[in-house]
């Protein structure tokens, strides 16, 4: 029969800095954005948004249209 190991449990405090070293050495691992790339990222995102809300506007403008004229809306 093999000896059972005992596993020592690390109490929250150690275990929410063991957590907090692992972020900070994953967020320096990042590869973050120079003011270049984020404005152009940013441009993109927000154009986009736009768009898409300009289609879902059209869209919702030409259902209203169509259930005006087919009686469902007064």
């Amino acid at each position: 029969m093999q000896p059972t190991k005992t596993i020592k449990k690390e109490s929250s405090a150690a275990g929410f800095q063991r957590f907090f070293r692992n972020v900070t050495a994953e967020l320096k691992k990042v590869s973050w954005p120079n003011r270049k790339e984020l404005t152009t990222y940013t441009a993109v995102v927000i154009l986009t948004v736009v768009v898409v809300a300009f289609i879902i506007w059209v869209w919702d403008v030409g259902l209203t249209l169509i259930f005006k004229a087919l009686g469902f809306y007064r």
